[in-house]
């Protein structure tokens, strides 16, 4: 993870509230402190001061540990606010 903290901090990003998607694979999520909706089509990530909303096919819950989540499925779309 070092190598996306490094890309994250270079394009003035804020690592702790960052995350990567891999389209027809799923998303990684940092700095998460819980799950408000889940849904295989619709998944509410809650930050501190923000929700992530994943839509798509087939969404799971891969791994979650210590504020880190793996997001399996087809991401279509997200919207934070």
């Amino acid at each position: 993870m070092k190598l996306l903290e490094q890309i994250l901090d270079e394009l003035g990003a804020d690592t702790l509230k960052s995350f990567s998607v891999v389209p027809s694979f799923g998303g990684y999520f940092r700095s998460i402190k819980g799950i408000a909706e889940y849904t295989s089509e619709k998944i509410v990530l809650l930050q501190k001061k923000t929700s992530i909303i994943l839509q798509g096919e087939k969404l799971e819950v891969g791994k979650y540990f210590e504020e880190d989540i793996f997001i399996k499925g087809n991401i279509k779309v997200i919207t934070v606010e």
